[in-house]
Protein backbone atom coordinates (compact mmCIF):
# COMPACT_ATOMS: atom_id res chain seq x y z
CA UNK A 1 0.00 0.00 0.00
CA UNK A 2 1.25 3.56 -0.71
CA UNK A 3 2.35 5.60 2.26
CA UNK A 4 -0.09 8.27 3.44
CA UNK A 5 1.03 11.84 2.69
CA UNK A 6 2.90 13.61 5.52
CA UNK A 7 0.72 15.82 7.71
CA UNK A 8 0.48 19.41 6.49
CA UNK A 9 -0.62 20.57 9.94
CA UNK A 10 0.77 19.50 13.31
CA UNK A 11 -0.17 20.64 16.80
CA UNK A 12 2.45 20.23 19.51
CA UNK A 13 -0.04 20.30 22.34
CA UNK A 14 0.71 21.22 25.94
CA UNK A 15 4.51 21.15 25.84
CA UNK A 16 5.83 21.20 29.38
CA UNK A 17 8.28 23.90 28.27
CA UNK A 18 9.15 25.86 25.13
CA UNK A 19 12.53 27.58 24.84
CA UNK A 20 11.59 29.95 22.05
CA UNK A 21 14.95 31.66 21.43
CA UNK A 22 12.90 34.63 20.22
CA UNK A 23 14.10 38.22 20.56
CA UNK A 24 13.18 38.34 24.27
CA UNK A 25 14.42 34.77 24.88
CA UNK A 26 10.97 33.87 26.18
CA UNK A 27 10.51 30.52 27.91
CA UNK A 28 6.91 29.29 27.95
CA UNK A 29 5.51 26.76 30.38
CA UNK A 30 2.64 24.55 29.24
CA UNK A 31 2.49 26.08 25.77
CA UNK A 32 1.47 24.77 22.37
CA UNK A 33 2.80 25.22 18.84
CA UNK A 34 0.71 25.03 15.68
CA UNK A 35 2.54 24.13 12.47
CA UNK A 36 0.88 24.46 9.10
CA UNK A 37 2.45 23.92 5.67
CA UNK A 38 5.96 24.01 7.13
CA UNK A 39 5.47 27.29 9.00
CA UNK A 40 4.95 28.02 12.68
CA UNK A 41 1.46 29.50 12.61
CA UNK A 42 1.01 30.04 16.34
CA UNK A 43 2.94 29.80 19.61
CA UNK A 44 0.73 30.19 22.64
CA UNK A 45 0.68 29.89 26.41
CA UNK A 46 -3.01 29.07 26.07
CA UNK A 47 -4.79 26.21 24.39
CA UNK A 48 -4.70 26.61 20.61
CA UNK A 49 -8.09 26.11 19.01
CA UNK A 50 -7.65 25.14 15.39
CA UNK A 51 -9.59 23.10 12.87
CA UNK A 52 -8.43 20.55 10.36
CA UNK A 53 -5.28 19.49 12.21
CA UNK A 54 -3.74 16.38 10.68
CA UNK A 55 -1.64 15.32 13.66
CA UNK A 56 -1.60 16.16 17.37
CA UNK A 57 1.55 15.36 19.35
CA UNK A 58 1.27 15.31 23.12
CA UNK A 59 3.93 17.61 24.56
CA UNK A 60 3.63 16.48 28.18
CA UNK A 61 7.09 15.95 29.69
CA UNK A 62 8.62 17.40 26.52
CA UNK A 63 10.67 20.54 25.96
CA UNK A 64 10.45 22.22 22.55
CA UNK A 65 13.63 23.84 21.26
CA UNK A 66 14.66 25.27 17.88
CA UNK A 67 16.62 22.75 15.85
CA UNK A 68 20.38 23.11 16.27
CA UNK A 69 22.58 24.41 13.43
CA UNK A 70 25.94 22.77 12.69
CA UNK A 71 27.77 25.62 10.96
CA UNK A 72 30.89 23.69 9.93
CA UNK A 73 31.27 20.03 9.15
CA UNK A 74 32.55 17.55 6.59
CA UNK A 75 29.65 15.17 6.93
CA UNK A 76 30.95 12.36 4.71
CA UNK A 77 33.98 12.02 6.99
CA UNK A 78 31.84 9.87 9.28
CA UNK A 79 33.45 7.09 7.23
CA UNK A 80 36.79 7.91 8.91
CA UNK A 81 35.48 7.98 12.47
CA UNK A 82 37.96 6.24 14.76
CA UNK A 83 40.28 5.38 11.87
CA UNK A 84 43.12 7.73 12.81
CA UNK A 85 43.06 9.05 16.35
CA UNK A 86 45.70 10.38 18.77
CA UNK A 87 48.03 11.57 16.02
CA UNK A 88 49.73 14.85 15.16
CA UNK A 89 47.88 16.81 12.47
CA UNK A 90 50.57 16.51 9.78
CA UNK A 91 50.90 12.73 10.11
CA UNK A 92 47.13 12.39 10.53
CA UNK A 93 46.53 14.10 7.19
CA UNK A 94 49.44 12.78 5.15
CA UNK A 95 49.54 9.18 6.36
CA UNK A 96 45.88 8.46 7.03
CA UNK A 97 43.26 10.89 5.75
CA UNK A 98 44.59 11.99 2.36
CA UNK A 99 45.30 8.43 1.12
CA UNK A 100 41.69 7.52 1.90
CA UNK A 101 40.29 10.68 0.34
CA UNK A 102 41.98 9.84 -2.95
CA UNK A 103 39.80 6.71 -3.05
CA UNK A 104 36.50 8.51 -2.49
CA UNK A 105 33.68 8.42 -5.01
CA UNK A 106 30.35 10.16 -5.11
CA UNK A 107 28.53 7.01 -4.02
CA UNK A 108 30.84 6.55 -1.03
CA UNK A 109 30.44 10.20 0.02
CA UNK A 110 26.67 9.76 -0.27
CA UNK A 111 26.73 6.89 2.20
CA UNK A 112 28.97 8.79 4.62
CA UNK A 113 26.63 11.77 4.38
CA UNK A 114 23.59 9.56 5.04
CA UNK A 115 25.25 8.22 8.17
CA UNK A 116 26.18 11.72 9.32
CA UNK A 117 22.69 13.09 8.69
CA UNK A 118 21.17 10.28 10.75
CA UNK A 119 23.57 11.04 13.58
CA UNK A 120 22.74 14.73 13.49
CA UNK A 121 18.98 14.19 13.37
CA UNK A 122 19.17 11.75 16.27
CA UNK A 123 21.07 14.39 18.29
CA UNK A 124 18.86 17.36 17.43
CA UNK A 125 20.68 19.07 14.54
CA UNK A 126 18.31 20.14 11.78
CA UNK A 127 20.57 22.29 9.57
CA UNK A 128 24.21 22.05 8.48
CA UNK A 129 26.87 23.83 6.45
CA UNK A 130 29.11 21.27 4.74
CA UNK A 131 32.44 21.59 2.92
CA UNK A 132 33.82 18.50 1.26
CA UNK A 133 33.79 16.63 -2.04
CA UNK A 134 30.90 15.50 -4.27
CA UNK A 135 28.45 17.99 -2.75
CA UNK A 136 25.70 16.87 -5.11
CA UNK A 137 25.83 13.43 -3.46
CA UNK A 138 25.85 15.06 0.00
CA UNK A 139 22.82 17.11 -1.05
CA UNK A 140 21.05 13.95 -2.18
CA UNK A 141 21.64 12.34 1.23
CA UNK A 142 20.40 15.41 3.14
CA UNK A 143 17.32 15.60 0.93
CA UNK A 144 16.47 11.93 1.51
CA UNK A 145 16.80 12.29 5.28
CA UNK A 146 14.89 15.59 5.18
CA UNK A 147 17.50 17.90 6.70
CA UNK A 148 18.11 21.52 5.86
CA UNK A 149 21.61 21.73 4.39
CA UNK A 150 24.05 24.02 2.64
CA UNK A 151 26.61 21.97 0.75
CA UNK A 152 29.82 22.95 -1.02
CA UNK A 153 32.88 21.64 -2.83
CA UNK A 154 36.24 22.32 -1.17
CA UNK A 155 38.28 24.35 -3.67
CA UNK A 156 42.02 23.59 -3.45
CA UNK A 157 44.43 24.75 -6.16
CA UNK A 158 47.78 24.86 -4.27
CA UNK A 159 48.63 28.08 -6.16
CA UNK A 160 48.32 26.39 -9.57
CA UNK A 161 46.46 28.72 -11.95
CA UNK A 162 45.14 25.98 -14.24
CA UNK A 163 43.95 23.92 -11.28
CA UNK A 164 42.29 27.01 -9.84
CA UNK A 165 40.31 27.51 -13.04
CA UNK A 166 39.29 23.84 -12.98
CA UNK A 167 38.20 24.02 -9.35
CA UNK A 168 36.12 27.15 -9.93
CA UNK A 169 34.49 25.48 -12.92
CA UNK A 170 33.63 22.49 -10.75
CA UNK A 171 32.10 24.73 -8.11
CA UNK A 172 29.94 26.55 -10.66
CA UNK A 173 28.79 23.22 -12.11
CA UNK A 174 27.80 22.03 -8.64
CA UNK A 175 25.82 25.23 -8.08
CA UNK A 176 23.80 24.55 -11.25
CA UNK A 177 23.26 20.88 -10.37
CA UNK A 178 22.18 21.44 -6.79
CA UNK A 179 19.88 24.31 -7.68
CA UNK A 180 18.42 22.03 -10.31
CA UNK A 181 17.24 19.73 -7.52
CA UNK A 182 14.59 22.34 -6.75
CA UNK A 183 14.52 21.56 -3.02
CA UNK A 184 14.07 24.70 -0.89
CA UNK A 185 15.78 22.97 2.06
CA UNK A 186 18.98 22.33 0.11
CA UNK A 187 21.23 25.32 -0.47
CA UNK A 188 24.69 25.75 -1.95
CA UNK A 189 27.77 27.56 -0.68
CA UNK A 190 31.15 28.18 -2.28
CA UNK A 191 34.14 27.14 -0.21
CA UNK A 192 37.78 27.89 -0.96
CA UNK A 193 39.53 25.53 1.44
CA UNK A 194 41.93 27.95 3.18
CA UNK A 195 44.14 31.00 2.52
CA UNK A 196 47.23 28.77 2.35
CA UNK A 197 45.73 26.27 -0.13
CA UNK A 198 44.10 28.68 -2.59
CA UNK A 199 45.58 31.33 -4.83
CA UNK A 200 44.47 34.95 -4.66
CA UNK A 201 42.71 34.49 -8.00
CA UNK A 202 40.68 31.51 -6.75
CA UNK A 203 39.79 33.28 -3.50
CA UNK A 204 38.52 36.36 -5.31
CA UNK A 205 36.67 34.34 -7.93
CA UNK A 206 34.92 32.44 -5.13
CA UNK A 207 33.86 35.73 -3.53
CA UNK A 208 32.64 37.03 -6.88
CA UNK A 209 30.49 33.91 -7.34
CA UNK A 210 29.12 34.19 -3.79
CA UNK A 211 28.08 37.78 -4.45
CA UNK A 212 26.62 37.00 -7.87
CA UNK A 213 24.66 33.96 -6.69
CA UNK A 214 23.71 35.33 -3.27
CA UNK A 215 25.17 32.34 -1.42
CA UNK A 216 27.41 31.80 1.64
CA UNK A 217 31.19 31.93 1.25
CA UNK A 218 32.99 29.44 3.50
CA UNK A 219 36.66 28.95 4.43
CA UNK A 220 38.99 27.44 7.05
CA UNK A 221 40.80 30.29 8.80
CA UNK A 222 43.66 30.46 11.33
CA UNK A 223 43.06 26.93 12.60
CA UNK A 224 46.63 26.32 13.78
CA UNK A 225 49.55 28.39 15.06
CA UNK A 226 51.94 26.89 12.49
CA UNK A 227 49.56 27.90 9.72
CA UNK A 228 49.74 31.55 10.84
CA UNK A 229 53.53 31.46 11.31
CA UNK A 230 54.12 29.96 7.84
CA UNK A 231 51.70 32.41 6.28
CA UNK A 232 53.45 35.41 7.86
CA UNK A 233 56.82 34.18 6.60
CA UNK A 234 55.49 33.94 3.07
CA UNK A 235 53.33 37.06 2.84
CA UNK A 236 54.59 39.29 5.69
CA UNK A 237 50.94 39.48 6.74
CA UNK A 238 48.67 37.46 9.01
CA UNK A 239 45.85 35.58 7.32
CA UNK A 240 43.02 37.98 8.10
CA UNK A 241 45.17 40.97 7.15
CA UNK A 242 46.02 39.32 3.82
CA UNK A 243 42.38 38.44 3.09
CA UNK A 244 41.36 42.00 3.89
CA UNK A 245 44.10 43.46 1.69
CA UNK A 246 42.97 41.46 -1.36
CA UNK A 247 39.31 42.33 -0.71
CA UNK A 248 38.13 38.83 0.18
CA UNK A 249 36.44 39.49 3.54
CA UNK A 250 32.68 39.78 3.21
CA UNK A 251 29.43 39.68 5.16
CA UNK A 252 28.76 36.43 3.31
CA UNK A 253 31.88 34.78 4.72
CA UNK A 254 31.63 32.03 7.34
CA UNK A 255 35.16 31.51 8.71
CA UNK A 256 35.59 28.11 10.36
CA UNK A 257 37.86 27.77 13.42
CA UNK A 258 39.36 31.29 13.61
CA UNK A 259 41.54 30.31 16.56
CA UNK A 260 44.90 32.06 16.13
CA UNK A 261 43.72 35.65 15.80
CA UNK A 262 44.93 38.95 17.23
CA UNK A 263 42.55 41.59 18.54
CA UNK A 264 43.20 43.57 15.35
CA UNK A 265 42.14 40.61 13.24
CA UNK A 266 38.99 40.17 15.31
CA UNK A 267 38.15 43.84 14.70
CA UNK A 268 38.67 43.38 10.97
CA UNK A 269 36.26 40.44 10.97
CA UNK A 270 33.70 42.55 12.80
CA UNK A 271 34.14 45.54 10.48
CA UNK A 272 33.65 43.37 7.38
CA UNK A 273 30.65 41.49 8.80
CA UNK A 274 32.41 38.10 8.74
CA UNK A 275 30.73 35.28 10.67
CA UNK A 276 32.70 32.65 12.61
CA UNK A 277 32.01 28.92 12.99
CA UNK A 278 33.66 27.92 16.27
CA UNK A 279 34.68 24.22 16.47
CA UNK A 280 36.00 23.71 20.02
CA UNK A 281 35.97 19.91 20.15
CA UNK A 282 37.95 19.45 16.95
CA UNK A 283 40.43 22.18 17.91
CA UNK A 284 41.09 20.50 21.25
CA UNK A 285 41.33 16.96 19.85
CA UNK A 286 43.89 17.91 17.22
CA UNK A 287 45.84 19.67 19.99
CA UNK A 288 47.08 22.55 17.89
CA UNK A 289 46.94 24.76 20.98
CA UNK A 290 45.03 27.93 21.67
CA UNK A 291 41.38 28.69 22.26
CA UNK A 292 39.50 30.88 19.79
CA UNK A 293 39.04 34.44 21.15
CA UNK A 294 35.27 34.12 21.32
CA UNK A 295 34.76 36.66 24.18
CA UNK A 296 36.63 39.27 22.12
CA UNK A 297 34.54 38.40 19.07
CA UNK A 298 31.37 38.89 21.08
CA UNK A 299 32.62 42.24 22.38
CA UNK A 300 33.33 43.40 18.83
CA UNK A 301 29.95 42.21 17.53
CA UNK A 302 31.07 39.24 15.44
CA UNK A 303 28.33 36.68 14.83
CA UNK A 304 29.55 33.37 16.29
CA UNK A 305 28.05 30.00 15.44
CA UNK A 306 29.09 26.47 16.41
CA UNK A 307 30.29 23.53 14.36
CA UNK A 308 31.45 20.00 15.03
CA UNK A 309 33.94 19.78 12.15
CA UNK A 310 34.18 16.28 10.64
CA UNK A 311 33.85 13.01 12.51
CA UNK A 312 37.51 12.23 11.75
CA UNK A 313 38.71 15.11 13.95
CA UNK A 314 35.86 15.17 16.45
CA UNK A 315 34.36 11.67 16.27
CA UNK A 316 30.94 13.03 17.22
CA UNK A 317 28.44 15.23 15.36
CA UNK A 318 26.46 15.83 18.56
CA UNK A 319 25.92 19.58 18.94
CA UNK A 320 24.90 19.18 22.59
CA UNK A 321 28.38 17.89 23.28
CA UNK A 322 29.84 20.79 21.30
CA UNK A 323 27.85 23.31 23.34
CA UNK A 324 29.10 21.91 26.63
CA UNK A 325 32.72 21.73 25.53
CA UNK A 326 32.48 25.28 24.19
CA UNK A 327 31.29 26.64 27.53
CA UNK A 328 33.80 24.68 29.60
CA UNK A 329 36.82 25.34 27.36
CA UNK A 330 36.43 29.11 27.58
CA UNK A 331 35.81 29.09 31.32
CA UNK A 332 38.90 26.97 31.91
CA UNK A 333 41.06 28.98 29.52
CA UNK A 334 40.09 32.34 31.07
CA UNK A 335 39.91 31.13 34.69
CA UNK A 336 36.48 32.74 34.77
CA UNK A 337 33.22 30.81 35.26
CA UNK A 338 31.18 33.77 33.94
CA UNK A 339 32.70 33.49 30.45
CA UNK A 340 30.53 31.76 27.81
CA UNK A 341 27.34 31.51 29.88
CA UNK A 342 24.72 28.93 28.91
CA UNK A 343 22.38 31.37 27.14
CA UNK A 344 25.23 32.74 25.01
CA UNK A 345 26.29 29.24 23.97
CA UNK A 346 22.72 28.17 23.18
CA UNK A 347 22.42 31.30 21.04
CA UNK A 348 25.53 30.22 19.08
CA UNK A 349 23.97 26.83 18.31
CA UNK A 350 20.62 28.23 17.18
CA UNK A 351 20.37 31.92 16.32
CA UNK A 352 24.10 32.26 15.57
CA UNK A 353 24.01 29.40 13.10
CA UNK A 354 20.93 30.82 11.40
CA UNK A 355 22.59 34.24 11.10
CA UNK A 356 25.81 32.72 9.73
CA UNK A 357 23.83 31.14 6.89
CA UNK A 358 21.66 34.18 6.25
CA UNK A 359 18.62 32.30 7.54
CA UNK A 360 17.78 34.25 10.69
CA UNK A 361 14.48 35.32 9.10
CA UNK A 362 13.54 31.65 8.60
CA UNK A 363 15.03 29.46 11.35
CA UNK A 364 16.73 29.66 14.76
CA UNK A 365 13.74 30.47 16.94
CA UNK A 366 10.25 29.19 17.67
CA UNK A 367 8.29 32.23 16.55
CA UNK A 368 5.22 32.78 14.43
CA UNK A 369 6.06 32.96 10.74
CA UNK A 370 9.34 31.01 11.04
CA UNK A 371 9.94 27.68 9.34
CA UNK A 372 9.07 24.79 11.65
CA UNK A 373 12.51 23.36 12.51
CA UNK A 374 11.81 22.10 16.03
CA UNK A 375 13.10 19.36 18.30
CA UNK A 376 11.38 17.85 21.33
CA UNK A 377 13.54 16.86 24.30
CA UNK A 378 12.32 14.10 26.61
CA UNK A 379 12.25 15.54 30.12
CA UNK A 380 11.62 12.11 31.62
CA UNK A 381 15.37 11.74 31.93
CA UNK A 382 17.37 11.83 35.15
CA UNK A 383 20.04 14.11 33.64
CA UNK A 384 17.40 16.79 32.93
CA UNK A 385 15.91 16.91 36.43
CA UNK A 386 15.21 18.77 38.64
CA UNK A 387 13.95 22.00 37.08
CA UNK A 388 14.31 24.81 39.61
CA UNK A 389 13.20 27.66 37.36
CA UNK A 390 12.85 28.48 33.65
CA UNK A 391 16.50 29.53 33.53
CA UNK A 392 17.45 26.04 34.70
CA UNK A 393 16.29 24.70 31.37
CA UNK A 394 18.79 26.75 29.40
CA UNK A 395 21.57 25.50 31.67
CA UNK A 396 20.33 21.95 31.23
CA UNK A 397 20.43 22.26 27.43
CA UNK A 398 24.11 23.29 27.52
CA UNK A 399 25.57 21.44 30.52
CA UNK A 400 23.35 18.38 31.02
CA UNK A 401 21.54 17.42 27.82
CA UNK A 402 22.82 14.81 25.41
CA UNK A 403 21.78 13.81 21.95
CA UNK A 404 20.05 10.75 23.38
CA UNK A 405 17.54 13.08 25.08
CA UNK A 406 16.11 14.11 21.70
CA UNK A 407 12.73 12.45 21.22
CA UNK A 408 11.26 14.03 18.07
CA UNK A 409 12.68 16.10 15.21
CA UNK A 410 10.69 18.24 12.80
CA UNK A 411 12.22 20.06 9.82
CA UNK A 412 10.15 22.40 7.66
CA UNK A 413 7.04 20.95 9.27
CA UNK A 414 7.96 17.37 8.35
CA UNK A 415 8.58 14.74 11.03
CA UNK A 416 12.01 13.15 10.53
CA UNK A 417 12.19 11.30 13.84
CA UNK A 418 9.37 10.44 16.23
CA UNK A 419 9.96 8.77 19.58
CA UNK A 420 13.57 8.10 18.52
CA UNK A 421 12.50 6.28 15.34
CA UNK A 422 13.53 7.63 11.94
CA UNK A 423 10.60 8.24 9.62
CA UNK A 424 12.37 8.93 6.30
CA UNK A 425 15.25 6.44 6.07
CA UNK A 426 15.82 2.78 6.92
CA UNK A 427 18.73 3.15 9.34
CA UNK A 428 19.68 -0.54 9.30
CA UNK A 429 20.05 -0.45 5.54
CA UNK A 430 22.30 2.61 5.89
CA UNK A 431 24.54 0.88 8.45
CA UNK A 432 24.89 -2.20 6.25
CA UNK A 433 25.78 -0.15 3.16
CA UNK A 434 28.27 1.95 5.12
CA UNK A 435 29.99 -1.14 6.52
CA UNK A 436 30.46 -2.54 3.02
CA UNK A 437 31.74 0.74 1.62
CA UNK A 438 34.22 1.26 4.48
CA UNK A 439 35.53 -2.28 4.22
CA UNK A 440 36.27 -1.70 0.55
CA UNK A 441 37.71 1.79 1.13
CA UNK A 442 40.07 0.85 3.96
CA UNK A 443 41.20 -2.26 2.15
CA UNK A 444 42.06 -0.33 -1.02
CA UNK A 445 43.89 2.39 0.91
CA UNK A 446 45.94 -0.16 2.84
Amino acid sequence: MPKPPPPSSILLKGCSWIITQNVSREIIRGGSILIRDGLIEAVSKERIKARNIDLVIDGEDKLALPGLVNAHTHVSMTLFRGYADDMHLKEWLEDKIWPLERKLTGDICYLGALLGCLEMIRSGTTCLLDMYFYPDYVARAAREVGMRAYVSHALIDLMDRDEGLRQVGLAEDYIRRIRGMGDPRIGIAISPHAPYSCSEETLLKAKEIAEREGIPLHIHLAETRKEQVDFEKKYRLREVEYLDRIGFLSHRLVAAHSVWLTRREVRLLAERGVKVAHCPVSNMKLAEGGIAPIPEMMEEGVTVSLGTDGAASNNSLDMFETMKVCALAHKAHRWDPTVAPAQTVLDMATIGGAEALGLSHRIGSISEGMRADIILMDLKSPNLRPIHAPSTLVSHMVYSAKGCNVDTVIVDGKILMYKRRFKTVDERAVYSAVDSAVSSLIGEAA
